[in-house]
């Protein structure tokens, strides 16, 4: 007689493979890299870091594409990725290169690779995260805001740590003393009338004002010294200060004013996220109305 079991016995169950590790790459084959993808690693290691979101705003139409490109380079030991203990679960990866990356980011930006391994840092506070994170937001809404602005071109950006600019200083008792011009980024823009070219601060607060205030003087002695003719080709520039809130605005505003330097426009992260840099957001030193940012110029082209 055919035995056809207990009724208590339990059918057999396939064995369900267990979810990948956000935290751990866990490459199954190699990956071949496109022309995006390198594009993307350069990006990330000019900038040190960028969210899931800001990598899909440059370089993807649908999140399910980016996250699953992500998820490879991740595997694969070409991006490293990040959550800050403080999210939430579900919150979005901050991404950085990771060390298969690194020649790869030295042919494209035609640099030696000890000097990009030297650039290669994975600092994770939340200080230096919010701040680069705010800086690569700027860039952002300078892309965006050009694709719909007629007749402007980004001619140029550059990063921190391409426009870093050392150099020494001789004091009134002979000593020499190294002085570093270290802005967040640099842009130029293209009209039909010229260049127009722009250094960006992003300040979220981190110092007092009158700390970042002495920092922004850092560029009025760059522009009096001939560095920047020397480095750029221009004869002059304005920096542009994007900060926290109208009060720190009004308060770094009136330091520059105490310094006589008509140099800085400044406006709000919220105002520049939401209207974009090119609308009149921007409040000038020794005027009580705002300015668009391409207008009165005048002296500024390069």
């Amino acid at each position: 007689m055919k035995s056809i079991g207990s009724r208590n016995e339990k059918p057999a169950m396939s064995e369900r493979k267990a979810p990948r590790s956000r935290f751990r790459p866990e490459a199954t084959g190699g990956m071949r890299l496109e022309e995006r993808d390198e594009q993307i690693l350069s990006d990330l290691f000019l900038h040190r870091l960028m969210s899931r979101g800001q990598i899909e705003r440059s370089y993807f139409s649908s999140t399910v594409r980016c996250n699953a490109r992500l998820r490879q380079l991740f595997d694969c030991h070409f991006v490293s990725r990040y959550y800050p203990p403080y999210a939430p679960f579900g919150a979005q990866a901050i991404y950085s290169v990771g060390k298969a990356a690194l020649p790869i980011v030295a042919r494209r930006l035609e640099m030696e690779l000890p000097e990009v391994a030297r650039y290669h840092r994975r600092t994770q506070t939340p200080t230096f995260i919010e701040h680069t994170l705010a800086v690569v937001e700027v860039w952002l809404a300078f892309r965006e805001a050009i694709e719909k602005q007629d007749g402007v071109e980004l001619e140029s950006w550059l990063a921190e740590m391409q426009c870093r600019h050392e150099w020494e200083i001789r004091t009134s008792g002979g000593k020499w003393l190294k002085e570093a011009f270290k802005p967040d980024g640099f842009v130029r823009l293209q009209t039909s009338d010229g260049y127009h070219p722009f250094f960006t601060e992003v300040d979220l607060g981190h110092t007092s004002s009158r700390q970042f205030g002495g920092k922004l003087m850092t560029h009025q002695r760059y522009l009096e010294s001939g560095l920047f003719q020397e480095a750029y080709g221009g004869s002059s520039f304005r920096t542009l200060v994007l900060t926290a809130g109208g009060r720190r605005l009004n308060h770094l505003r009136a330091l520059v004013e105490e310094q006589k330097s008509e140099l800085f426009w400044f406006t709000t992260l919220e105002l520049n996220a939401s209207q974009g840099p090119f609308q009149p957001i921007w409040s000038r030193p020794f005027s009580s109305r705002t300015f668009a940012l391409l207008e009165d110029t005048e002296g500024q082209h390069c």
